[in-house]
């Protein structure tokens, strides 16, 4: 099995419409494992792992984001292959506030 790792921001209007919890849905459908958390500057991060395919679909449908979010950008950064998953499932990460 070829894992990838890959760390995310969305941004846009991504705050306030359930887009944590469509992160995870999807995650939890494709089997990708992770986190996600608000970011206090209004964007969505996380950091998403899983198998190649699984982790592509993954995030094209980050792009797409739940139906009142109005996704403007999608960064990517530190992708890399893994030799095992770091996480056991996908989390959403509540702020502390």
């Amino acid at each position: 099995m070829a894992c990838r790792t890959v760390d995310f921001r969305v941004k846009g209007k991504v705050q306030g419409v359930f887009f944590r919890v469509f992160a995870r849905d999807t995650a939890q459908q494709l089997g990708v494992v992770g986190w996600v958390k608000n970011d206090p500057g209004g964007d969505v991060v996380g950091t998403a792992q899983g198998e190649e395919e699984a982790l592509a679909k993954f995030k094209d449908a980050l792009w797409k984001g739940p139906q009142h979010a109005n996704v403007t950008h999608v960064e990517f950064a530190n992708e890399a292959p893994l030799e095992r998953l770091q996480f056991q499932g996908f989390e959403k990460v509540r702020n502390r506030g």
